[in-house]
């Protein structure tokens, strides 16, 4: 600021003795210290500066930077109409808004505006700083000042000389506010109110600050007092759970599920344990190794009541505190009622449509009985009009439509009489006090030729609650109709008699020929049984002249007769071959009589597996290296032990495998046991020419090849499989197959381990 603008209407304040000034402001500095709050400090700051400036009457001023205003804050010998206003710092031809975002002691001899003092008085205003502020307003700087200060007011000058530029830097402050103070007359005291104010301001910067920190702990106390009342009266559980997913805040809900008491039953303590196994369950889901969950996501949370033991059901709603997630908030929600009413609202939903649908049914079912019925049905309202008939009651009563023969509206004689006489008997009953009534009547059916016909009305009164008509349904049976039905009951009914008699006489004919058929069932039976007993009784008798061939035979191959020469070889050879396939022949045929005929015994002892497979492969070997083929047969190491009969299943296995090597020109044949349980599972697996799926059921029947065609070249009586399954069912097991044509089959026959002893079939 240039000396010119100093000197323009200057007051002459000069400092009187001031040798106790250092006592008195460190007096004045300790007691705006020991301030409890700001409203004392500036109040005592504002008594001592009136008192050392010899004023009686002044005010302090506070910069409130929200409002970008100077803020009265203390008062002292003004009247309320005399009082300060609040005025915006914006206004920089404002004096005081000059001293205090200046810095500068401003005096002003007559008063400034708006000041609410006379303007004979002289008012000096002393700004003081705060420590530097980041939101405070910036310094005016010198041309500013000099640009927006006016007459009469003008800068004071002290004896510290620049005390706010020199003394205190800028940079190290900011405007807080100022101090207004009326001097009467001359004062040697600005020197020391300068001094003391940039003093002074700190300190109550600090106190306002203190002030202010304590009004916010007191809301935030109230506010969290508040809150925290709030919180517990919710009837939702509500907690805050840290980055390591422990509870850190609950309300009382949250407490009653989640935390134990001293006087706590064992029932309680394990179901608050049931309910933080669950809640740590369901935290566990949003770890961070699971992707994060949208803001306000809700997820359910089944839960326990610790009193009463009762399930609820949480809608877990969860919110982060903060944008690192360290701290989340979970609402739980309770909505076991709102599901249980949600069910019941399904449930009565469900019901509703339910009912609809029965009542559309209905309707549906009522629309088709009086469509398809065939007598007239009419319903009349509580004055006797017609609201509803069916078609047949149409042909009586209403216009009938084209299709009928009728042109719509068209109301004949015959229609108008039929509709007098009901409309008579509808207006008659519905004034009677009975609810129901049957009276015949005479209608005429329109026509070309209009036939009169008898009529009986059945009529029936609808009432509300009250016991008041509300409409009348009747019925019109036709009583030719009825006379013609009954004729034709009395036809039907002779008809039933004669055809009763005639079901009886066929009856019995059908019981003499049911004991006929059984009598020759039996006689059937009988012979076929005598059939197998002779066959099986025949076996020596069959068997012996056959062996004497066979032996006979090879005794003269063996030239025990004599020599033989080459053509005498050969026949003697194929004799042999007939005689041994002969007697295969025969041996099958007997062994399937025997069986049949229940002349089979099973000899049950120990076996080893092992060694019946062995001895079947032994004998079988011959024939597979004929042909070419490759055979093995896999065993459990271990020696399998069964009780059964030794024979049989060695008869079994050479069965089912001289049937693969019939029917495999290549490849292998495989036999296989495992154990099943209680059973032995044996395996005959070959890559034969296989069996059609539709021939897979006739293989098992007896004298019964697939292809007949086949049977001169594959030769054989076709009892093998037969007797095999029979064999099988005796020893207690059974026989599947699996087959595919041209790709070979698998016979599996399942033995017991034990098979029990029977009894042979009485001859």
């Amino acid at each position: 600021m240039t000396s010119s603008a100093r000197d323009r209407s200057t007051v002459d304040f000069r400092p009187g003795n001031s040798g106790d000034s250092g006592d008195w402001l460190e007096s004045l500095l300790g007691a705006v210290a020991s301030a409890t709050d700001f409203a004392s400090a500036a109040g005592m700051l504002l008594v001592r500066f009136c008192a050392a400036a010899g004023a009686t009457r002044g005010y302090v001023m506070l910069l409130d930077t929200s409002s970008r205003q100077l803020v009265p804050v203390a008062n002292l010998g003004f009247e309320d109409r005399e009082q300060p206003t609040s005025r915006t710092i914006d206004d920089l031809s404002d004096p005081f808004v000059v001293a205090t975002l200046g810095m500068e002691v401003v005096a002003c001899s007559h008063g400034p505006p708006r000041s609410g003092v006379s303007r004979t008085t002289s008012l000096v205003a002393i700004p003081f700083p705060q420590p530097r502020a980041p939101q405070a307003p910036r310094f005016l700087d010198e041309g500013s000042i000099e640009r927006s200060l006016m007459s009469p007011c003008a800068i004071r000058p002290t004896n510290s000389g620049e005390i706010w530029r020199s003394s205190t830097e800028p940079a190290a402050s900011s405007p807080f506010g100022v101090f207004v103070v009326e001097i009467d007359g001359r004062s040697d005291s600005v020197d020391l109110l300068a001094t003391s104010a940039r003093l002074a301001g700190p300190i109550l910067s600090r106190v306002s600050a203190a002030d202010a920190h304590s009004r916010r702990a007191e809301e935030l106390a109230e506010q969290r007092a508040v809150l925290t009342s709030i919180v517990n009266s919710l009837p939702d559980p509500i907690v805050i759970i840290d980055g390591d997913r422990q509870i850190v805040v609950q309300n009382q809900r949250a407490e009653h599920l989640l935390s134990m008491r001293e006087r706590d039953s064992d029932g309680r303590r394990r179901a608050v344990e049931i309910n933080n196994l669950l809640l740590t369950s369901h935290l566990s889901k949003d770890g961070p190794s699971t992707e994060p969950r949208p803001a306000g996501e809700s997820r359910e949370l089944n839960m326990v009541d610790p009193d009463d033991g009762t399930d609820l059901l949480f809608e877990v709603l969860s919110q982060p505190l903060d944008e690192n997630e360290t701290a989340t908030v979970s609402v739980l929600r309770d909505v076991t009622d709102l599901r249980r009413a949600a069910g019941e609202l399904e449930l009565q939903v469900q019901r509703v449509r339910l009912a609809e649908y029965e009542a559309k049914r209905e309707s549906d079912r009522l629309n088709l009985i009086l469509t398809n019925v065939a007598d007239p049905i009419l319903v009349t309202d509580d004055r006797s009009n017609i609201i509803l008939m069916n078609r047949q009651a149409e042909l009586l009563f209403g216009a009938a439509t084209s299709n009928i023969g009728y042109a719509t509206g068209d109301r004949s004689a015959a229609v108008r009489a039929n509709d007098t006489k009901f409309t008579t008997f509808i207006s008659d009953f519905s004034l009677s006090p009975e609810g129901a009534r049957r009276e015949d009547m005479e209608l005429t059916r329109p026509g070309d030729e209009p036939t009169t016909i008898p009529m009986e009305v059945i009529a029936g009164k609808i009432v509300d609650r009250r016991g008041e008509p509300l409409a009348i349904v009747s019925v019109l049976h036709d009583l030719t109709e009825q006379a013609e039905n009954e004729r034709l009951y009395e036809e039907l009914k002779n008809f039933s008699n004669e055809l009763e008699a005639r079901v009886r006489a066929a009856t019995a004919d059908l019981g003499e020929q049911n004991v006929r058929l059984q009598w020759q069932s039996r006689e059937l039976e009988k012979a076929n049984r005598l059939k197998s007993e002779f066959l099986a009784s025949m076996s020596h008798e069959l068997r012996t002249p056959i062996n004497a061939l066979i032996g006979y035979t090879a005794l003269m191959l063996d030239r025990i007769y004599g020599d033989l020469n080459e053509r005498q070889e050969e026949g003697l050879t194929r004799i042999r071959a007939a005689a041994q396939h002969l007697l295969a022949l025969i041996n099958d045929i007997l062994d399937l009589a025997k069986i049949e005929a229940g002349r089979m015994p099973l000899h049950l002892e120990d076996t080893v597996l092992q060694e019946v497979m062995r001895e079947a492969s032994v004998q079988i070997d011959p024939l597979i290296k004929k042909k070419g083929l490759t055979y093995r047969w896999v065993a459990p190491e271990n020696p399998l032990h069964m009780t059964t009969d030794r024979t049989k299943v060695k008869q079994i296995i050479l069965n089912l495998l001289s049937n693969a090597v019939k029917f495999t020109h290549s490849g292998s044949i495989t036999l296989s046991a495992t154990i099943e349980g209680d059973f032995v599972r044996l395996d005959v697996t070959d890559t034969g020419i296989g069996i059609r799926k539709e021939d897979l059921a006739a293989i098992w029947d007896d004298f019964r090849q697939v292809d007949q065609s086949r049977t001169r070249e594959f030769g054989g009586t076709g009892l093998g499989l037969s007797i095999t399954r029979k064999l099988s069912g005796a020893l207690g097991g059974r026989v599947t197959l699996t087959s595919e044509y041209g790709s070979g089959s698998t016979f599996t026959v399942f033995l017991p381990l034990r098979s029990e002893p029977h009894r042979e079939r009485d001859g």
